[in-house]
Order: structure tokens, then sequence, then C-alpha cells
């Protein structure tokens, strides 16, 4: 009996967890929390630089890698020249005039006949490389003689006619001055400035040349008369500046030395030909001198390259 009931009771424990309390605490059971993401894995660490092996002794170091070459900077090149020249004209000019006017009922005659000698002056000049050596020269010149000269005078008698009187005089402290621009085309080889650069330089150029000149042409003599006239005494044969523009052409060359440490400054001989034909006149009556301007010119100067 005692047996039984135990067995009675234990079935009900059982059947009361199983059916009711069971549930209750699974109901009451807490969800369980989501899963955590996989951890990532650690990083790879940084390799460890591992030294260089030790050579064994005896063994050459290695040698260094090269180094790609430079790039050469181009050697700067001549592209100007200045040009300045002390000059000497050794060709002399003449020129001579002939004036007519009425005195005395009847023509007087004046003839003159003119030389200028030998000159000097100087000239500056700048020429510019455009292309392979071609280029352009611009420049201007300036030169002075010394005239010297006579004059043949013809002059009618004041009381007798076709009687005429002569009288010669001397033209002395007259002169003669010339101005002159060139604008040329000028050839010089391509020259760079370093030390090692050829000390030799030369140039050729032709061109217009206009030119400005100014001469002393006789202009109204004085005479000393005295009765019966029959003498002619030249007082004074007092000289008029005259200037007259001309254009002409010039051709030449130089030959220079270049010197300093990059070929900066140089000395050299020039020689230029010009010419151009300029009419003076001193007075309305007169026939007009022509002259030849220019000439030989022979220079020499200094030089700067740049």
């Amino acid at each position: 009996m005692n047996r039984a009931a135990a067995r009675v009771a234990l079935a009900a424990v059982v059947a009361l967890f199983g059916l009711g309390v069971v549930p209750v605490a699974l109901a009451q059971t807490p969800p369980k929390p989501p899963a955590a993401p996989p951890a990532k894995p650690p990083a790879t660490p940084p390799a460890t630089p591992t030294k260089p092996a030790t050579p064994a002794p005896g063994t050459p170091a290695p040698k260094p890698a090269a180094k790609p070459p430079a790039k050469r900077k181009k050697p700067a090149v001549t592209r100007f020249r200045l040009v300045a020249n002390f000059n000497a004209m050794p060709s002399s000019l003449n020129y001579d005039d002939v004036r007519t006017s009425t005195v005395y009922a009847e023509t007087q005659t004046i003839s003159t006949s003119d030389e200028a000698g030998t000159g000097l002056g100087g000239d500056g000049a700048l020429q510019v490389s455009l292309y392979s050596g071609l280029g352009l020269l611009a420049g201007y010149s300036y030169g002075t003689r010394d005239v010297s000269g006579t004059a043949d005078i013809t002059r009618p008698h004041p009381l007798y006619l076709n009687r005429p009187r002569t009288a010669s005089a001397e033209l002395s402290g007259y002169g003669y001055t010339e101005g002159a621009f060139d604008v040329d085309v000028a050839y010089s080889p391509r020259a760079p400035r370093t030390p090692k650069a050829r000390h030799l330089d030369w140039a050729l150029f032709a061109g217009v040349t206009f030119f400005k000149v100014e001469a002393d042409l006789l202009d109204v003599p004085t005479f000393d008369e005295r009765y019966p006239y029959d003498q002619l005494t030249v007082l004074s044969t007092p000289g008029r500046p005259i200037k007259e523009n001309a254009t002409g052409w010039n051709v030449g060359g130089r030959l220079d030395y270049r010197f300093g440490k990059s070929k900066s400054f140089g000395v050299g001989l020039q020689l230029r030909y010009s010419t151009a034909s300029v009419e003076l006149g001193a007075t309305d009556a007169t026939t007009k001198s022509t002259i030849d301007a220019g000439g030989l010119s022979v220079g020499a100067g200094l030089r700067a390259y740049f």
C-alpha cells in the first residue's frame, strides 16, 4: 500500500513537470544572442628586412648602378655683334663748278676746282644673325676732309668792251663732311661663346647707303679794282656750306680676332666701299658740282659679341 502510494505520487510529480513546469521554464528562457561575426584574421605582419649577406673575404664590392647621362646644354651662340671703328679714307675727291653772271654789261665767269683730300672718321654698327649666320647690319659712319682748290676768274673791264681781266686765287680753309647710314644684309659664320671657340670671326655685307654731304663752295668773291682798272686783284674767297642728300650702295667685309673667357670681345679690321652721286651748287647761276661721295674706307677697332 505504501509502495503503491509512492508510485502514484511519483507519477503525479512527473506529469506535473512534464505538462506545466517544463514549458513555462522553456517560455521564460531568454532568446539566444545573435551569433558574433567571424573574427578577421590578423593582418600579416610586415616582413622583416633581411640583412644582405656578408660577402666572402676577397670578393670585389659590386659597382653602383650607372646614372643616366645628363643632358648637355647647347653652348651660347653669338647672335649680336657690336662694331666700332676708326676709319681712314685714303682716296681723294675732286669736283669743280662754273658760274656765270652779268657784270658791266658783259659776262663774268668764275671756274673753281676743289680737291677733298684724305679723310678721317669713325663708324659704329650692330649686326644681328637671324638664320644660319645670315642677318642684318645697320650702322652710321662720319668722316671729314680738308679741301683745297683754286678759282680762275674772268671779269669784264668797267670802261672797255671785250677787254676782260683775269685773276686767280687759292681756296683754303674749306671743308667737306660726310655722314652715311648703312642698312645691309650680312653674313657671319656660327660662333659659340665658349672658351674653346675659335678666335677668328669674319663677316661679309652689302646694302643701301643714305648719304648726307656738306661741302664748302666758293660764295661771292670780293675784288680790288682801281683806276685805270687794268689790274684785277682778288681780295677774298669766302666759302659757303652746301648740304645735299643722296642714296647709294656699299659693300665690304670684316675680319676680327676674338678673346676673353667666352670670346665676348675682340679687335678687327674692316674694308668698305660705298658710293653715291651728289650734286652741289653754290648759286642758281652755278653749273652744279658732281661729287662721288663715299669711296674706300679702311677701319680698325673694337668688337663685342653677345
